[in-house]
């Protein structure tokens, strides 16, 4: 075999290994971004299922206690700052008070996993659906006295009411309901929200929530609107909300 000869079979080969090379690195590539969107649709499917969990507790909460719990508002997993609600204009929106809501399993949350729910509740000094007030007239140590149906009297009356942006609403979803714009096209006041934010910032803005849910503070509170419930997913949006109304509620405590 001549020199030439050798060399070029020496460099063909040499060739022929780094295709193979590259290849098997660009399999390996493929199953590594497989593996890496099937984590991501499982954390996005766990989480969606604790977020109804949440809704489901809160509907729960609401027919045994006769009232909803305030936002954790200190990080402790309980309604309030400590456990105490106080007026109707604090501890609005903050935390979920998961451990007030009998969610122990919340426990073992790290910090990271909590932040990303953010619960808010409609409270007013003439209707505080965080307080278990007697509304109906009922005497105390009557049957009605300090019962379900006061907080359905508190629904009723509110679902009455006219807009008031000073207390929990829902905008838009880009959709049927029109822009997602808090100022612009607010719809309607709320018996309460849970807010999740997604497992990215996908509008790279700072903050774990996007686009109108931007304000929302963990446990601290921050804005009172949030965006539709059927705001689409996408590149600058990944976050996930439950928006309960006064009827909705009111509906489910009738049954």
């Amino acid at each position: 075999m001549t020199v030439y000869a050798r060399f070029h079979w020496q460099r063909g080969f040499t060739l022929l290994e780094l295709m193979l090379v590259l290849v098997m690195l660009g399999g390996m590539a493929m199953v590594a971004m497989q593996y890496r969107a099937y984590t991501l649709n499982q954390d996005d499917a766990i989480a969606q299922g604790y977020h109804d969990q949440i809704a489901a507790a809160l509907y729960r909460y609401a027919a045994r206690h006769y009232r909803l719990p305030c936002a954790d508002t200190n990080g402790d997993g309980f309604e309030g700052n400590g456990g105490d609600c106080g007026l109707a204009s604090s501890n609005v929106v903050g935390g979920v008070p998961f451990l007030t809501l009998g969610m122990n399993e919340a426990q073992g949350f790290n910090k990271a996993d909590r932040e990303r729910f953010v619960y808010g509740v409609f409270r007013d000094f003439d209707a505080d659906l965080a307080r278990l007030e007697e509304r109906t007239g009922d005497e105390s140590g009557s049957a009605g006295y300090l019962s379900l149906d006061d907080l359905r009297y508190a629904l009723h009356s509110l679902g009455q009411q006219d807009f008031d942006n000073e207390h929990i609403y829902v905008t838009g979803d880009e959709q049927q309901a029109g822009a997602a714009d808090c100022s612009g096209n607010p719809i309607a006041n709320l018996a309460f929200f849970v807010a999740y934010a997604g497992t990215r910032d996908a509008d790279r803005n700072g903050q774990p929530f996007d686009g109108e849910n931007s304000s929302l503070r963990w446990p601290s509170g921050g804005g009172l609107c949030v965006s539709g419930p059927l705001t689409a997913q996408g590149e600058q949006y990944d976050d996930a909300v439950i928006a309960v109304g006064f009827a909705e509620l009111l509906g489910y405590l009738s049954q």
